[in-house]
Parts: structure tokens; C-alpha cells; sequence
């Protein structure tokens, strides 16, 4: 019984430590550079994106295949906003300020 409680653990730390990785190697802060708002592609990895950015600002995310827009209306500074997006398509994402979103792939023209 001590073994199965023991094995039960371990496997539930193994998931936790992998999942960690994964948001972390899929995290990515977009930055601004000299005040410009920026555009960047990303992929949701699930569906949901977590937004979370360093000043007061719209962001913006448009479907790359048909133009559809999805808003986050309005996000401030230490906010975190989620927002569902279709997994597997890639988005343009618009914003001022250093935008960090995970968990996503990303793709930079």
C-alpha cells in the first residue's frame, strides 16, 4: 500500500514538473522597442492564452487566415487576462508595452 501512495506521488510530481517546463519553454514576452506597438505571430498551444503586459494598453489578436479580430479590451499593468483562441492557428498579436503570453508557439516574419 506504502508503495502504490509512493508511485502515485511520484507519477503526480513528474506531470507537475512537466508541465512547469512546458509553460515555461512556451512563454514569450514580446518587446517594445522605442515605444512602436508591435505585431508578432503566435499559436495558442491549448486554447487559452494568458496576456499579461508592463503598461496600460489594448491588445489585439487577428486570425492570419481571415482576418477575424479577438480583443482583450483592456489590460494594466500586473493584470493577468485569458483569452480563448482556436488551437492551432496562428494569430498577429498587436499591443503596446512588453506583452508577455503563454502558453504559445511563435512565429516572427
Amino acid at each position: 500500500m506504502k508503495t502504490r501512495k509512493f508511485a502515485l506521488c511520484l507519477a503526480a510530481v513528474f506531470l507537475v514538473a512537466i508541465y512547469i517546463n512546458i509553460q515555461r519553454s512556451h512563454t514569450f514576452t514580446l518587446s517594445n522597442d522605442e515605444g512602436t506597438i508591435k505585431t508578432e505571430q503566435i499559436q495558442p498551444l491549448w486554447g487559452t492564452v494568458k496576456v499579461s503586459g508592463d503598461c496600460d494598453t489594448e491588445v489585439v489578436f487577428t486570425d492570419v487566415e481571415t482576418g477575424e479580430k479577438y480583443r482583450i479590451g483592456y489590460i494594466t499593468q500586473g493584470v493577468t487576462e485569458r483569452i480563448k483562441l482556436e488551437r492551432g492557428k496562428w494569430y498577429k498579436v498587436a499591443g503596446g508595452g512588453n506583452l508577455t503570453l503563454n502558453p504559445v508557439n511563435i512565429r516572427v516574419e
